[in-house]
């Protein structure tokens, strides 16, 4: 939904690509700060070695096909 919003600011010409400046902010804070990072540390605290494997398999965000092992 957020990039939808980009995406119609671009339309705009140059003063929509302003659009884009909340979208990476809102990706930022989601990788470095409020989303997957607490969610991680919270996670290997309560299954540990279990959920660092699964890390190793799987991609941090967007859902893709499994790493090979």
């Amino acid at each position: 939904m957020w990039i939808g919003y980009a995406v119609y600011g671009i339309a705009f010409g140059a003063w929509g690509l302003l659009a884009l400046v909340p979208q990476a902010i809102i990706v930022a804070s989601i990788f470095g700060v409020t989303g997957i990072p607490p969610t991680e540390t919270q996670a290997i605290r309560s299954k540990g070695d279990a959920y660092r494997a699964y890390q190793k398999r799987v991609t941090r965000f967007v859902p893709m096909p499994p790493k090979p092992a």
